[in-house]
């Protein structure tokens, strides 16, 4: 279970920290073009939530007695996917909504094996 744990970690973190420098260092036009009904601000700021949330991941393979903080942040990006989820399907973006869905599905797997 804990190999598991790491590998669904390592996997959101690499993924988390990529889609939230993306968001922080993108062109504006394009980001807002993607995410229709968020102003720029809020698009970087999630974004720097998700870079936090990849480094907070695999801050316990350095320190292994945070293992509980890698909990907490994929508590957060679970219900950080089911905010998405709906905002997708709200605007009939189904594609990117079966990705948020299986991305907070794994995200609340580490939750409850962290968690525990």
């Amino acid at each position: 279970m804990n190999t598991a744990l790491w590998v669904v970690q390592i996997v959101l973190a690499a993924l988390y920290l990529m889609a939230g420098l993306w968001k922080v260092t993108g062109q504006g036009p394009m980001l807002e073009r993607m995410m229709p009904g968020f102003s720029l601000a809020l698009i970087r700021l999630v974004g720097l939530g998700e870079a936090l949330a990849g480094l907070g991941l695999a801050l316990p393979a350095v320190a292994r007695s945070w293992v509980a903080v890698a909990g907490w942040v994929g508590a957060i990006l679970a219900a950080e996917a089911v905010v998405f989820v709906v905002y997708h399907l709200w605007h009939r973006s189904y594609m990117p909504a079966g990705g948020t869905l299986v991305l907070g599905l794994l995200a609340a797997f580490v939750a409850w094996g962290r968690l525990k």
